[in-house]
Order: C-alpha cells, then structure tokens, then sequence
C-alpha cells in the first residue's frame, strides 16, 4: 500500500476530473438544445394562438362553443406543430436531466477519490514517521 496506491488514485483523480469537464461541455450544449426547443414550441405555440383567434374571428357560427369547435378544426396543423415541438422540448429536458445526475454521480466519484488520496497520504505519513 503507500506509493503506488498514492499514485494510482491520484492517476485516477486526475481522469475523474478530465470526465468531469467532459461531461459539463456536454451539459452546455444539451442545456443549449433544451432552451432552443423551448425556444421553437412557445413560437409554434403562439402560431396556434393566432391561426386560434383568427378562426374564431371569421368564424360565422352564433354559439361559442361551435366558433370555438370550428377554429379548433380550423388550426389543426398550426396544433400538430405545437404538439411535436413540445414533444422535443420534452425529450430535451429529460436528456438535461439525466446529464444532471451524470454529473452529480461523477462528481461523488470525485470525492471518494479525494478522500481515499487523502487516507493514502495520512497511511504514508504514518508509516513515514514510524508509528505505525
């Protein structure tokens, strides 16, 4: 035990915090996918709303409920759009999500890393100074 264990775990520290960067430019970019999405569904969104109100407004029909039938029929694709787009903007955030945890779970591994280097270098000592 002692300097080839040092060695070896501060080896593997040191990769642990190269996966760490890693994983966080990864973070950035998914980060960058979901705001985008989100981005797209609010304007397909919005789109909706209006082809929604533009329905309605040439709608002919007396009762509320038929204008408000009819323009749903009459915005069917603008809805679709919107559909799909939060869709992705779903599946975006729980790709982030999951990256988060990737994350979290690396940085743990990190500091057990640091912990057991921490132990290594408290045994050397130890031994060093002949108390053990």
């Amino acid at each position: 035990m002692g300097q080839l264990d040092m060695n070896l775990l501060a080896r593997q520290l040191s990769q642990l915090g190269r996966d760490l960067e890693a994983e966080i430019a990864i973070l950035g970019q998914m980060e960058d996918a979901a705001v985008t999405a989100e981005g797209t569904f609010r304007h397909y969104k919005e789109l909706h709303e209006d082809a929604l109100a533009s329905a309605l407004l040439q709608s002919k029909q007396s009762s509320a409920e038929s204008r408000k039938a009819e323009a749903r029929l009459a915005c069917r694709e603008e809805r679709q759009l919107m559909e799909q787009a939060n869709l992705d903007w779903d599946k975006k955030k729980a790709a982030l999500r999951t990256q988060h945890a990737s994350l979290q779970a690396l940085h743990r591994r990190c500091e057990i890393g640091r912990s057991l280097l921490s132990r290594e270098k408290a045994l050397v000592g130890l031994e060093l100074s002949g108390i053990s």
